[in-house]
């Protein structure tokens, strides 16, 4: 039983999506390193809305509020892995703003930066398995054009003739 390879299209769509979730987890790799790390302007979060969904064995809340910079600049924002415990509204908690348009992030930072490693871990391994494919595929077909024809009394391999 011959083993088929992968049809070119197939492999042409893999990269293409491989490609796409590369874009996405290398765009957001950099904040989520820097969210990890506690680098940004630091200031402060005011709490002001507490909202918090009940999901099969856990609970996700968002936390709104206002970030006052260091420098004085004032903007409504979320405060990122956020909690009832963190969250009190009127609560002042330190915060660092990392360039995210609607987020900040508390002391303890954020671990943002393990899903864009994993987008990033994923989408090589399928540009690794689409290579290899491609590779195996161009030794399968330069192996039948090594073996020449198969009719019978035909000459076989790269021109030479019987004898």
């Amino acid at each position: 039983m011959s083993r088929k390879g992968t049809s070119p299209a197939f492999a042409l769509v893999l990269m293409v999506l491989a490609g796409t979730v590369a874009y996405v987890g290398l765009a957001g790799l950099d904040q989520g390193l820097r969210a990890a790390r506690g680098e940004g302007t630091p200031g402060v979060f005011t709490a002001t809305a507490l909202s918090c969904v009940q999901h099969p064995g856990h609970e996700s809340c968002g936390c709104d509020g206002t970030f006052t910079a260091d420098g004085g600049a004032v903007r409504e924002v979320t405060l990122h892995a956020a909690g009832r415990d963190t969250c009190v509204v009127g609560a002042e908690i330190a915060a660092v703003d990392v360039g995210a348009d609607t987020r900040v992030y508390g002391p303890d930072g954020s671990r943002e930066w393990i899903l864009s490693v994993c987008l990033l871990a994923g989408a090589s391994l399928v540009a690794l398995w689409c290579a290899i494919q491609g590779v195996r595929g161009v030794r399968g077909v330069r192996g039948v054009l090594d073996r020449g024809p198969r009719r019978p009394g035909a000459v076989a391999g790269r021109g030479r003739t019987p004898g």
